[in-house]
């Protein structure tokens, strides 16, 4: 079976500002059950108390309260300030799990480990800037449903300005106004275009991203199509010349040493990628690394391709064997 996106998503848009469905709230290193809070705080829902995530103020963005309105007055309780939540791992496996995808990490690194090890995803670039994830997602590729992790690089940033994976969030899409696209977490919680902070996919600086992209709806080039474009390439750009090693399987790979027959395996690349085939014989390259993303549309002469690297710079690919 699948991943489905629309169910992944749906239940984002349910659950984004509110305590997932098994009840539970990730707090740094243990788990707040919101039933038993309930009691602890006297907030029984029959009383009209909903547990929430809301606004924070001054240096803490948000907090996770129970709140009711009597009357023309609004009740709080506080069920966890800023300091110590940590859902957002929780909240995406629980998404991914309503995709069909079963989940339970807690911490964002595990997240991003254990999506990376799946069958049904390909981790489109590792830890890149913003302009090139940018890039990626621009694409069309990268899709709603798909997962961005992000691994702070500040000194000032999160959990002290540690470099580490530090948030998780899931794409939805480009319905945001900025264009740019938008995703869903919490802790801080969001779903554009509801959220009080900025959702657009990035957040803000001092991060870069890991793109992970669920493939099992892409849509496969024809066996002929496949068969033309496997094997060795020599791609000619920029006074600069590169050689190709075209997987089947939607892998590819670059060196700079001449390989001399088709047997010729490449063992050691300086570079690895997923390519995507659309039905005009487009191929996309997004190299992981770099988050480079090459386009190659055919040429006149069979064999070969006019490749346009990031959207700028201009190439010639030939097959070599």
């Amino acid at each position: 079976m699948g991943f489905n996106r629309d169910s992944a998503v749906k239940y984002a848009e349910k659950y984004w500002n509110v305590p997932c469905d098994d009840g539970l709230l990730w707090l740094t290193n243990e788990a707040i059950v919101i039933e038993k809070k309930r009691k602890e705080l006297n907030a029984p829902a029959a009383a009209g108390w909903q547990a929430l995530f809301v606004k924070g103020s001054g240096a803490d963005p948000e907090k996770a309260v129970f709140r009711r309105a009597v009357g023309a007055v609004t009740e709080e309780k506080v069920i966890s300030g800023w300091a110590g939540l940590a859902d957002c791992a929780h909240f995406l496996s629980r998404c991914l799990t309503a995709g069909g995808a079963s989940l339970s990490e807690r911490g964002v690194r595990e997240l991003v480990e254990t999506l990376q090890l799946r069958a049904d995803t390909k981790t489109l670039c590792e830890r890149v800037t913003k302009d090139r994830a940018q890039g990626v997602i621009d694409t069309g590729i990268f899709k709603k449903g798909d997962m961005l992790g992000y691994f702070n690089v500040s000194p000032t940033g999160d959990f002290g300005g540690r470099q580490a994976y530090s948030h998780s969030t899931m794409y939805v899409g480009k319905i945001d106004t900025a264009g740019v696209g938008g995703v869903t977490c919490h802790t801080v919680a969001r779903f554009p275009p509801k959220s009080w902070v900025n959702d657009s996919w990035w957040l803000h600086d001092g991060y870069t991203y890991t793109l992970i992209h669920f493939s099992t709806d892409d849509t496969p080039p024809s066996a002929t199509s496949v068969a033309a474009l496997e094997g060795w390439w020599k791609l000619d750009y920029a006074a600069r010349t590169e050689y190709y090693y075209i997987f089947k399987d939607g892998r590819a790979r670059y060196t700079t040493r001449v390989p001399k027959s088709a047997k010729d395996v490449l063992h050691v690349s300086d570079g690895t990628a997923y390519w995507f085939m659309d039905g005009s014989r487009k191929i996309t390259f997004i190299w992981k690394a770099s988050g480079t993303v090459e386009v190659w549309s055919p040429a006149v002469d069979a064999g070969k391709y006019i490749s346009m690297i990031n959207a700028t710079t201009p190439g010639a690919a030939t097959k070599l064997f």
